[in-house]
């Protein structure tokens, strides 16, 4: 290929066209019928629209930091809003307002007078000592922050969500605590539409796919996708929410699947000295510690900090399975004046444990044979190969300016370092002679991914006659390397004919014996003797513009990213160099049609840098997409619960695969859709019932592959019916304040396999019911207490994730049986 190519993604003057998926309606017809009764609740007597509040309540002294959870009341008393993780709110009052209320634990209250018709307020609230026992927050008995109106700061706009022509999907603390999760790859994903996992690898990354494709790993809205493996999961120790980003986001990161992202936003200082630990403790020797700490360094309140640790160990429901984590990420903040601050935060997490993930396989012939056929604790591991290792490193340095009430500037820069090394059992084939009798080989990796990551980027607000402007313009730079002695099948033997086999150690599914002395193994001179090297770099341009018309009731985005991406691959010998530039487009427009309820579309473009080299030598092209959306858009209850339903068509270029023929190579294989609807409600339906409801229907097929038998097949990690449900109830009762139930379910029907097959193999559907109970004193405030016990699968069923079948043997991932967790969190 030429070393620079061109893409131009549009026509000079591009049509942009929305057209609705073609879905299964006799699959769909549920979610049409909600649909159709939401609309019924839509309809309203008066579609007429009043103003929009929004702001931010910080600390007057330090207004840099904000005030979470502090209660904004509308005059009149009927309407309010709890402030987010960045001390902001949004309401669409149904009628004017004349004034709001603002009150916070340990703070002065404060009325403040409206006097524009969409005013966007900073409000600063005096500290009051006197008050930290007398004051109560309003919501404090019921109320559990399960929705959120507003995104983070890390996602670089600050426009409310119901008003940004995009899906947005936030999972906050409260859902994670009380779903007993201690890392993303503990459920979190269950919390959005159409979300699935591949559980292959669980201690090396969450591997989150949506949409029919993976969606890319973002910190703190910095770009930390890996080119292959890690980073670790992230811990609930330092997760401060979790948001979900569906379909491209130029606003943010215009560098990832179509499909979309997931956001980590981790723990920052707050000023106020709050203290926590957390204590776990489960099945399967399950054991885990946790502390949160939370102040000032200095009497001036100009040095902030933040310090959390944890640590876990836990055996597993499958034999010789374990797993030993430690984590530490201290963060430094420092206000150097009320308009610039500097922050800095580092976390360091290590990982041992005997399996990348309990895979089991079993051959697809005599018995057992198919998918879920042998004990839930079968192994195919031997307990005397070492622990394998992980170790990761990830830094942030931030610094924030504010020109002025409506200009400001953020610089950012991160690293991401994942050091892996271990060996583990495998089985390749068939053992033709005895098929119930597994061939398994030792296979050995060493690697070590990097990340480098800078932004700089100016948030701005204008006027241009009656146009109003959210200007974002910026610059992203990002080098990620990987490299490594992969697939290493180290344990060989010389034949009689001089010829090098590999060593096998044969294990009888029907009949396992365990003990043999696994040789242990390390590459000579480490990674100095790798035989992959692998670089991807990427400088990216971007601006885009919000435009506010007819007093903010109809909004229309307007953005255009550029990007040069280089990327150079060594693969045991073959080396290619490639270098593309491309423009993606954004274009969005969402329409109020009631304070509460807005419709939106969106026509989107990105682009995956991919690394590879085909076993030709030849570079691979980064894969592109593109998106179109429309949804529709509702809060409820004053923004205590909302609605979002969303109907998509997502088409891929340039898709890759593993070479069947030789592991390290790739192949470039053609092109792809997923097409579908996405349904959520989250958030407080009515008082003391929090809930998390979601459904999806995604049609993803294959519509060009050098392998034309696998044209109209599912495309890899398909799942066409995902619904998941959680809800959590206060108890009304005065005897028994603080007392919760809660129950859930996950299922999945119609699911595909791992890799794309001309041949589908019927996997079973997936359905797991949760429940537990909770109790909590002084929510929300210091000298808190909380108790909660969760069951996972009560009803004790088979289960199985990520299943496929390759070379006549079926694989799957087995899931725990009936299994608890107890969770002790005391704050001071």
């Amino acid at each position: 290929m030429n070393p620079v190519s061109l893409a131009l993604p549009l026509p000079i003057n591009p049509v942009v066209t929305f057209s609705l998926p073609r879905v299964d309606l006799a699959a769909a017809r549920p979610v049409f019928r909600i649909f159709c009764l939401l609309l019924l609740f839509f309809v309203s007597p008066s579609m007429a629209i009043a103003q929009l509040i929004k702001g931010r309540v910080v600390d007057e002294q330090h207004p840099d930091t904000p005030l979470a959870g502090a209660t904004v009341q509308l005059s009149g008393g009927k309407q309010g809003a709890v402030t987010d993780s960045s001390g902001r709110f949004s309401i669409r009052p149904a009628q004017a307002v004349s004034f709001l209320r603002i009150s916070f634990l340990g703070y002065q209250p404060q009325t403040v007078s409206i006097q524009d018709d969409n005013p966007d307020l900073t409000i600063r609230l005096v500290p009051d000592d006197a008050r930290q026992l007398a004051e109560v927050r309003v919501q404090s008995k019921y109320y559990r922050q399960y929705a959120t109106n507003t995104i983070s700061s890390a996602l670089r706009l600050q426009t409310p969500l119901i008003d940004l022509p995009q899906n947005i999907q936030t999972v906050t603390p409260e859902i994670i605590y009380d779903q007993g999760s201690f890392n993303m790859t503990e459920g979190v994903s269950r919390n959005v539409s159409g979300v699935v996992r591949q559980e292959v690898s669980n201690n090396l990354g969450p591997y989150l796919f949506m949409r029919g494709g993976q969606i890319a790993t973002l910190r703190n809205g910095i770009d930390l996708t890996p080119i292959y493996r890690g980073p670790s999961p992230e811990d609930a120790a330092i997760i401060d929410r979790v948001e979900f980003v569906k379909g491209p986001s130029l606003f943010m990161n215009n560098i990832g699947d179509p499909a979309g992202s997931f956001n980590v936003v981790t723990k920052q200082p707050t000023g106020v000295r709050r203290y926590s630990a957390t204590a776990m403790l489960g099945s399967f020797d399950f054991y885990r510690l946790a502390v949160d700490l939370d102040g000032q360094l200095d009497k001036k309140g100009k040095l902030l900090y933040r310090l959390n640790g944890m640590g876990m160990r836990t055996n597993s429901f499958v034999k010789f399975d374990n797993n030993r984590r430690f984590l530490v990420a201290p963060v430094l903040k420092y206000r150097i004046s009320d308009r610039t601050y500097v922050s800095a935060e580092y976390q360091y997490q290590s990982n041992r444990y005997a399996m990348y993930s309990p895979i089991v396989m079993t051959p697809g012939v005599d018995s057992p044979a198919g998918f879920a056929t042998l004990p839930i604790d079968f192994s195919i591991h031997e307990p005397s190969l070492n622990p394998i290792q992980s170790r990761d490193h990830t830094g942030f340095l931030t610094v924030g300016h504010q020109f002025s009430t409506n200009w400001q500037l953020t610089v950012r820069g991160a690293f991401m370092r994942n050091d892996n090394e271990g060996a583990y059992m495998w089985v390749t084939g068939v053992n033709t002679a005895n098929p119930t009798v597994l061939l398994r080989n030792p296979k050995y990796d060493l690697n070590r991914t990097e990340v480098f990551s800078e932004q700089a980027f100016v948030n701005g607000k204008f006027t241009t006659g009656r146009l109003k402007h959210q200007l974002l313009a910026g610059v992203d730079v990002n080098q990620k390397r990987f490299r490594a002695d992969s697939y290493v099948q180290y344990d060989t033997y010389t034949d009689a004919q001089g010829k090098t086999q590999l060593r096998y150690y044969p294990l009888d599914i029907n009949n396992p014996v365990y003990g043999t002395e696994i040789p242990n193994y390390h590459t000579p001179g480490g990674l100095i003797n790798r035989n992959t090297t692998q670089t991807v770099n990427y400088r990216s341009f971007y601006a885009l513009d919000e435009l506010a018309l007819f007093a903010n009731k109809l909004r229309l985005t307007l953005g255009l990213r550029y990007t040069s991406v280089q990327t150079r691959n060594d693969v045991s010998g073959v080396t290619t160099i490639s270098s593309d530039n491309v423009a993606t487009p954004r274009l969005g427009i969402s329409y109020s049609l009631h304070p509460d309820l807005s419709v939106y579309a969106l026509y989107d473009r990105t682009l995956v840098p991919q690394a590879g080299v085909t076993i030709g030598g030849d570079a691979i092209r980064p894969l592109q997409g593109t998106n179109r959306e429309i949804g529709i858009k509702k809060n409820w209850l004053n923004g205590r619960w909302n609605t979002t339903l969303a109907f998509y068509r997502i088409n891929r270029s340039n898709a890759i695969a593993n070479d069947p023929n030789n592991s390290l190579y790739r192949i470039q294989v053609g092109a792809n859709h997923a097409q579908g609807i996405d349904f959520d409600i989250v958030g407080q339906v009515v008082r003391g019932l929090n809930a998390v409801i979601n459904y999806a229907y995604t049609d993803a097929k294959i519509d060009n592959d050098v392998n034309t038998a696998l044209i109209g097949t599912p495309t890899p990690m398909y799942v066409k019916h995902i619904q998941n449900t959680w809800l959590n109830y206060e108890l009304p009762l005065a005897s028994l304040s603080g007392l919760t139930l809660s129950l859930g379910y996950q299922y999945q029907g119609g699911r595909g396999e791992r890799y794309a097959t001309a041949t589908q193999h019927a996997i079973p559907d997936f359905f797991r019911l949760d429940g537990g109970i909770g109790w909590q004193r002084n929510a929300g405030q210091r000298n808190s207490f909380k108790v909660n016990l969760l069951v996972n699968n009560l009803l004790n069923k088979t289960l199985i994730a990520t299943a496929w079948y390759r070379n006549g043997l079926y694989y799957w991932v087995p899931q725990a049986p009936v299994n608890g967790r107890l969770s002790v969190s005391y704050t001071f």
